[in-house]
């Protein structure tokens, strides 16, 4: 969020296709303005069918610094390479057969047409993932056991390792996945019928001599006549639409395909070039209607700065504000071998977490009644207990979109050549894990009680923060580059000295076993220690048995050090340059480099005081008032600090309190400048913890 909103440029191809995530882009271009970012951070819309109109939100609208650039005449030169495209020869007609879920007609009149021209490429668009299937199916039947004609299936519920394929770092295919298939030009392209999706619309360079497509808005409409004859040299191409009865219409609004039947009607038999459709745009004077539906305003912007989870575990649903209003929304799946092993550690179960090219977008609706309620196994994360939760049928009501599950792979469920398909049986092959290079591990990072980063080669806690600094100033050195004041770098100085003191809270430190640095453990000063030295931490309470500690963050621990220090008469060289709102930056910038403790200190499930004052003593993620955050050397060669009372009075609500301080940086620095500061905090506290990665000696002086 930090770099992608400061200094960046924003290119959105295709909007129209983005429903109302053109309103949140508009939105987010007219608050960076407002809410002044470091350095510029324009946007570029590019479409051949969007309206200017469509971008006039409550805070973008007149805030065009230019009038859209559009083709001219001089575009239209016979002598430019563009002029083929513009020109290429296509004629519309209605197909005379119509659309039905068991997809027989269709097949069979695009089995027919492609016969023909049997050396072309024919390209069928549906609107949905089933009907496509459906085609498919029966040109497949068709077909036989005939080689020919070639048949491919794109739509958006396969694995990205089916659709991806695998290419090396130059770029080159080793093993082709389905966008490589789709894109193949010359003779892989002869003979070869496609049945896609919306999928083809935008950012895909097919072109097709034949064209099926169902009705759709007309400006996915113009889109799908874009993918026939594209180039100019399958010439001359044929597009056919299909129509549809009023109860296919969705994933559309049926006036928006009344209203595309319409310009299709009267195009019925006449060329449809971009030159052609652009001029029969002008001549009706079509003008696409937008609603904007849901808006992202100042206050949801700064709502969602906060980016804790709820009690649940669960993050708080922006799809809003990112695609269509489609209720069938999607959740995501993936296929392992057996179930997930919850006896292992939390480190290692956080590891069983699912990686990208593995995960399935499929329909909640789908998900939920033919394979949940139909009593199939799947498992979902439970972020606050890190473990794995099997579903029952009765679970199915508490399935939201974006939600993940683990699918054992016999329960079936998804066709290597179909992709999703909840009524298959088959084993599903799972995703072989690729290689990732050893010194750039795939850390996980994201529930309430990890601090993978911590596991990585032995270093004391000043030796990690000299590194820490050390590669946070070669950042702030390069010149002009990050655009940030010297009383900017003077506060992440700060944070970066002093952001990892909490590790030195007993807590933490018993949570690293003996075994591996008696010298860094006896002085009870580890910040970082490999996998394989790592308990549970538990808290000293006069018991024998010690008790165990959910949720503990250091980085919280360092924050209430430093405000204990601050409140002190001892205050530190480099804390007394710095203005109070300077000083709440940096404390805030310590609590937050784990992205954990934002704009607000709360306790979770689970966690608790233990007699004999229950319920008197505030505490949050497992630190306690009271406790005590020992000496410890941050490195430099600078003093000890010396020990303080941690005091969790700033988690209450009111003045003075850590989410009015936060909030008050928010008002003041902006979310975008705030969260670019976090940037480079994070980055070079990851660039440091890389470079430790299995160090085996010791820093320890």
């Amino acid at each position: 969020f930090g770099l992608l909103n400061n200094d960046c440029l924003w290119v959105f191809d295709e909007p129209q296709l983005m429903a109302n995530g053109v309103s949140t882009s508009a939105q987010l271009a007219g608050l960076r303005q407002s809410l002044k970012p470091y350095g510029a951070c324009p946007s570029v819309w590019m479409s051949a069918t969007l309206e200017p109109g469509w971008l006039d939100t409550v805070d973008f609208k007149d805030k065009f610094p230019m009038a859209p650039l559009e083709l001219t005449d001089d575009d239209y030169n016979p002598k430019l390479p563009l002029f083929k495209k513009m020109t290429a020869i296509k004629t519309l007609a209605k197909c005379e057969v119509a659309a039905a879920k068991d997809g027989k007609a269709v097949a069979k009149k695009v089995y027919e047409l492609h016969k023909s021209e049997p050396e072309t490429q024919t390209l069928v668009i549906a609107n949905t993932v089933d009907r496509a299937k459906a085609v498919f199916a029966e040109l497949t039947r068709l077909r036989g056991k005939a080689a020919s004609p070639k048949l491919l299936l794109i739509h958006s519920r396969f694995r990205p390792y089916e659709r991806s394929g695998e290419h090396d770092k130059d770029g080159k295919v080793i093993r082709p996945g389905l966008n490589d298939q789709l894109q193949d030009k010359g003779d892989a392209a002869k003979d070869r019928i496609i049945v896609a999706t919306q999928v083809v619309e935008a950012g895909v360079d097919i072109s097709s001599r034949t064209l099926f497509t169902e009705l759709a808005p007309w400006a996915s409409i113009v889109q799908r006549i874009g993918r026939c004859n594209r180039t100019g040299d399958d010439t001359p191409g044929r597009v056919f639409w299909i129509d549809l009865d009023e109860k296919q219409c969705l994933p559309y609004d049926e006036a928006d395909l009344s209203f595309a039947r319409t310009q299709l009607k009267k195009l019925d038999g006449q060329g449809v070039s971009p030159k052609q459709l652009a001029d029969f745009k002008s001549e009706n004077g079509i003008e696409l209607p937008f609603e904007h539906k849901h808006v992202l305003r100042r206050r949801d912007l700064l709502d969602l700065f906060d980016t804790s989870a709820d009690l649940s575990g669960n993050d708080i649903d922006i799809s809003r504000f990112v695609r269509s209003d489609d209720p069938d929304t999607d959740v995501q799946v993936f296929w392992r071998e057996g179930e997930p092993d919850n006896k292992t550690t939390a480190v290692e179960r956080r590891q069983q977490q699912p990686w990208r090219e593995e995960l399935c977008n499929v329909p909640i609706s789908s998900f939920k009644k033919e394979f949940i309620e139909a009593g199939k196994s799947a498992f979902r994360w439970d972020f606050i207990d890190e473990t794995w939760r099997q579903l029952s049928k009765k679970d199915a009501n508490s399935v939201v979109p974006g939600q993940v599950f683990w699918i054992p792979s016999g329960e079936g469920g998804y066709d290597i050549l179909l992709g999703w398909d909840a009524s298959s049986k088959a084993r599903v092959p799972p995703v072989p894990r690729l290689e990732r290079s050893p010194a750039k591990p795939n850390r996980v990072d994201t529930s309430l009680d990890s601090d993978d980063w911590s596991h990585f080669g032995w270093r004391s806690i000043a030796g990690h923060t000299d590194e820490v600094v050390a590669e946070l100033e070669k950042m702030l050195d390069v010149e002009g580059g990050l655009a940030l004041s010297k009383n900017e770098h003077s506060i992440l100085l700060a944070a970066a000295r002093w952001h990892d003191w909490g590790k030195a809270h007993p807590v933490f430190q018993s949570a690293v076993k003996n075994e591996g640095r008696p010298e860094l453990w006896n002085a009870r000063d580890i910040a970082k220690a490999p996998d394989g030295f790592w308990r549970r931490c538990t808290r000293d309470v006069g018991n024998e048995v010690p008790l165990r500690v959910s949720r503990f963050r250091h980085e919280l621990a360092s924050a209430l050090g430093v405000l204990a220090l601050l409140n002190g008469k001892d205050v530190p060289a480099e804390w007394r340059e710095l203005s109070s709102t300077e000083r709440d930056a940096a404390v805030y910038l310590i609590a937050a480099h784990h992205g954990k403790v934002r704009l607000s200190i709360r306790s979770m499930p689970e966690e608790r005081t233990v007699p004999p004052e229950p319920g008197k003593t505030l505490f949050a993620a497992g630190v306690w008032s009271g406790d005590q955050l020992p000496a410890v050397s941050l490195g430099k060669n600078l003093p000890k600090p010396h020990s303080v009372e941690l005091n969790l009075s700033p988690m209450l609500l009111g003045a003075g309190s850590w989410t009015d301080r936060a909030l008050g940086l928010v008002k003041l620095l902006g979310p975008f400048r705030l969260a670019y500061l976090e940037a480079l905090l994070r980055a070079a506290d990851c660039r440091a913890s890389l470079a430790a990665h299995d160090t085996k000696e010791s820093d320890h002086a």
